[in-house]
């Protein structure tokens, strides 16, 4: 089963984000802000980093910093989800080398596609 840690601060969606990649088979943890996913990180060590990038406290940028020089799982794909709609947000996540940038409002359908197009390896 792949784990992924889902990092958002609007309590309502990260429960309906959260409920459906369940429904799926993903094992979900859940955290509020940043700074507590930093520190759930290298106990859970997630397949998958979901974070929303505008937050109290730390932002998703800085967590982003902060698990790539983590050497024991900074090579973790990671997702941002967020309502930044900026081509420069945009451009930043890219040169930083995250994994997709989605945008809020979105299609549910869609991100689950994108969440099992990175965690499930194509059939060869």
């Amino acid at each position: 089963m792949k784990h992924i840690l889902l990092v958002e601060d609007e309590e309502q969606l990260i429960d309906i984000v959260a409920t459906v990649l369940e429904e799926e088979g993903f094992e979900v943890r859940k955290s509020l802000t940043a700074e507590e996913a930093l520190q759930q990180v290298p106990q859970y060590r997630p397949d998958l980093i979901i974070s929303d990038m505008k937050m109290g406290g730390m932002d998703g940028f800085t967590l982003f910093q902060k698990v790539r020089s983590d050497a024991k799982v900074g090579k973790v794909p990671f997702i941002f989800l967020t309502a930044l709609d900026d081509s420069a947000s945009k451009k930043q996540a890219q040169a930083l080398g995250a994994t997709a940038y989605v945008t809020k409002p979105f299609d549910i359908d869609d991100f689950v596609r994108l969440v099992k197009t990175v965690l499930v390896p194509a059939a060869s």
